[in-house]
C-alpha cells in the first residue's frame, strides 16, 4: 500500500472513531436528560441523532431504544411502541453469529433454575408451559412488550384467580434467549442470569410484585 493509501486508511479509522465517541457522548447525555426528569429534550436529542441515518444496527437500537423510554415518559405510547418495533427489527440484524451457549444447554439451565424450587411449588407450576424464543413477537412488542425484556409471565397470578374468573388459565414464561445473551459477557453470567430470570418469572406468576422481587434479589 503506498504513504498516500495508508495515510487514507488511517485518517477514515481515526474519523470512524471520531464519530464513535461522538454517538456514546450523545446517547450519555439524552441518558443524563432522561435521568433527570427532561424527557422531551432528552426525545429531541436522540431524535437528532438516528435522524443522521449513518449508524450501524446495534448503536441505531440503542438510540431508538432510549428514546423509546424519553416518549414514553412523555406519554406518547404509540410513539414508544413504534420505536421499540424498530428495536426488535434492529437487535436481530445486529446479533452476533454465535451465541454464548448452546440452545440444549440454555434449556438445561432454565431446567436446574426450576428445579430450585420446592416440590410443592413444581406441582403448581406442571401446567405452565415455559417457552424459549430469541426475543419478543411483533406482535407482543406492538402490544406494549419491552424488545429487550429477559422473560416475560403471562397469565393471570395464582393471587388473583378465583372460581368465577374464567378458568382454565392459560399460563406460559417466555424465555428470551437472545436478550439474555445480549446482557451477559460470559457463559457463567448468563447462566446466572438465566436462573433468575425463570425464578423472577414463576414468582409473577405466584404473585409477586416488581417490588418484591428487587427486594429478594431477583429483579
Amino acid at each position: 500500500m503506498s504513504q498516500g493509501a495508508q495515510n487514507r486508511a488511517g485518517s477514515r479509522a481515526s474519523g470512524g472513531a471520531a464519530d464513535r465517541r461522538g454517538f456514546e457522548t450523545e446517547l450519555r447525555e439524552a441518558g443524563r436528560l432522561l435521568a433527570a426528569g427532561d424527557a422531551p429534550a432528552a426525545a429531541e436529542r436522540l431524535r437528532g441523532l438516528v435522524a443522521r441515518g449513518v449508524l450501524p444496527p446495534g448503536p441505531e437500537a440503542d438510540a431508538r431504544y432510549l428514546l423509546a423510554r424519553a416518549l414514553g415518559a412523555c406519554g406518547d405510547r404509540p410513539g414508544m411502541t413504534d420505536e421499540w418495533g424498530l428495536v426488535l427489527r434492529l437487535d436481530a440484524a445486529a446479533a452476533p453469529p454465535q451465541a454464548l451457549m448452546p440452545e440444549i444447554e440454555f434449556e438445561s439451565v432454565a431446567e436446574a433454575a426450576l428445579a430450585e424450587l420446592p416440590q410443592e411449588l413444581l406441582d403448581q407450576l406442571r401446567n405452565v408451559a415455559i417457552l424459549v424464543a430469541d426475543r419478543p413477537s411483533a406482535e407482543m412488542v406492538a402490544g406494549g412488550i419491552d424488545p429487550r425484556v429477559l422473560g416475560v409471565y403471562h397469565g393471570v397470578p395464582m393471587t388473583r384467580r378465583s372460581t368465577s374468573f374464567g378458568a382454565p388459565y392459560t399460563d406460559t414464561i417466555y424465555l428470551f434467549r437472545a436478550n439474555l445473551e445480549r446482557v451477559c459477557a460470559t457463559r457463567a453470567a448468563l447462566a446466572g442470569r438465566i436462573r433468575v430470570t425463570v425464578l423472577h418469572e414463576t414468582a409473577h406468576y405466584f404473585g409477586y410484585t416488581e417490588l418484591q422481587l428487587r427486594r429478594m434479589g431477583l429483579a
